[in-house]
């Protein structure tokens, strides 16, 4: 689960990483599922080095690519290039549950610095955990 820190101050998405370098070998594709809970969103932000692919698999949202704005639904593919900005919010009454394609290794460092693993606590990451995540994986992730 999403760690809270100081810009984002609430626990949201369930992410699990399906397959990467460190868990199954790929060296290219990143695929994971999340969950965004009830009234909660994907924050604005964007992948400079991959381009992703998201697929809702229920519920709807609004999804904000760059100056564009749409309300997608269950089914729905959303394609995202590399550096564009990116954030969506749950506008359903349900958890929306959703698998994530990433064209390139980067992005789970991050999630794995920023979220607590099956079993462990969910401690808040304090503002000096935060600014040294961020800038570690400016690669792969930037908030804005």
């Amino acid at each position: 689960m999403v760690r809270e820190w100081p810009g984002h101050p609430d626990p949201g998405e369930t992410c699990i990483l399906k397959i990467d370098p460190k868990t199954g070998g790929s060296s290219r594709l990143v695929p994971l599922t999340a969950s965004i809970p009830v009234g909660k969103k994907i924050d604005t932000h964007r992948h400079p080095e991959a381009d992703e692919i998201l697929f809702l698999q229920n519920g709807t949202a609004r999804a904000h690519l760059g100056d564009m704005v749409r309300e997608v639904h269950a089914g729905a593919s959303v394609f995202i290039s590399a550096g564009t900005w990116i954030s969506a919010d749950n506008l359903g009454s349900a958890a929306i549950n959703l698998v994530a394609i990433f064209s390139a290794p980067g992005f789970e460092g991050f999630m794995r610095e920023t979220s607590a693993g099956e079993g462990e606590k969910n401690v808040p990451l304090s503002p000096a955990e935060e600014d040294a995540v961020e800038k570690k994986h400016a690669h792969a992730m930037i908030y804005q």
